[in-house]
């Protein structure tokens, strides 16, 4: 018995570390290849399948809609994780009720890190005290979309850093906004650093049938 990964996801784990930003379009597999890398992270082998020897508790941090319908349950029946004691799904609404978890390892799927509002600031207390990967499709639009990630990595000390380094406000608006960014070199390597990409290829298959009517 195994667990079998397509080959962009067994390259993608070889990659994450915690703090890393597993980037991958609907399905490429982000889940399966998450769980693989906590399984392997924590002694356990993918094939054969072994067990892992010391694993942390999981906590897989998800939409509510995910939650709800289950949709992980499928994922975690082949590393023998489904209904584990060590294993909570909450939805990001949640986030709060686990601010003094440590030592366990989290999933941060459909990431919704961005800005600095109540999940952020939980987030930034969650990645202090436990290893954490992000799952995503979508990393960013903007360099200050990164701010959470690159402050809990500690590339930064908070926002106010990143911004003195990297910010040009358009001081003509009636509102603070964003003029440009400067120093972005260093951007683009920290940006580099963090995010997996999963090179992934969908292949379909067209079928055609005619149907004659009158």
């Amino acid at each position: 018995m195994g667990v079998e990964l397509y080959s962009h996801q067994a390259d993608a784990i070889k990659h994450l570390e915690t703090g890393s930003i597993l980037c991958g379009g609907t399905g490429s597999g982000k889940s399966r290849a998450a769980l693989a890398y906590y399984h392997t992270k924590h002694g356990g082998e993918l094939n054969p399948f072994k067990a892992m020897t010391n694993p942390k508790d999981l906590y897989i941090i998800t939409t509510a809609r995910k939650r709800d319908e289950k949709e992980w349950d499928d994922e975690l029946i082949p590393f023998l994780l489904y209904e584990s004691e060590h294993v909570f799904i909450d939805s990001w609404n949640n986030i709060k009720k686990y601010i003094d978890v440590s030592d366990a390892f989290f999933i941060f799927d459909e990431q919704r890190v961005v800005g600095k509002g109540a999940w952020v600031k939980a987030f930034y207390k969650i990645t202090k005290k436990n290893d954490w990967i992000l799952l995503t499709a979508t990393p960013g639009d903007c360099w200050s979309d990164y701010i959470p990630v690159f402050v809990a990595n500690g590339f930064y000390r908070n926002r106010t850093e990143f911004n003195e380094n990297h910010v040009i406000w358009d001081y003509r608006a009636r509102f603070q906004r964003i003029d440009r960014y400067i120093n972005t070199g260093k951007l683009i390597r920290l940006r580099n650093k963090v995010l997996v990409k999963m090179d992934f290829h969908k292949e379909t298959i067209s079928h055609h049938e005619d149907v004659f009517v009158d």
